[in-house]
């Protein structure tokens, strides 16, 4: 595979991961699980709250986003690692384990990737 090739498979592992991941949390929390009306407004601040900051600059393909973002990645993997420790919430965090690895494996190839096309555009200018 070429370096292009990586960029876009990376951007394509981010994006799908990311919006997974925030729409897989927003339905467990609203329509499957049924969280507790007095609670909801909390969980969805907590939870998908910070998956709102990287949204903008993911979109666009910003190169810095996609680096610190996988510390969220990492975040959200703990998430599901502390959700699959109890026995009814084995699926959602299979889930969120899954959707987080995706979205962390997406950061690193298009962060690697681009950043040693962008290396490479500056060299030859």
């Amino acid at each position: 595979m070429t370096q292009n090739q990586y960029v876009k498979l990376g951007r394509w592992l981010t994006l799908s991961g990311y919006f997974s991941l925030l729409f897989g949390l927003f339905a467990w929390h609203l329509l499957i699980d049924h969280t507790a009306k007095h609670l909801i407004s909390i969980i969805i601040l907590a939870q998908i709250g910070p998956l709102m900051f990287p949204l903008m600059g993911l979109l666009k393909g910003k190169l810095y986003t996609h680096a610190w973002s996988m510390y969220l990645a990492i975040f959200y993997f703990i998430v599901g690692v502390w959700y699959a420790g109890s026995s009814e919430d084995l699926m959602i965090g299979l889930y969120v384990i899954f959707t987080s690895l995706v979205f962390f494996l997406g950061t690193v190839l298009y962060t690697r990737f681009m950043g040693k096309q962008m290396q490479a555009m500056d060299s030859s200018e």
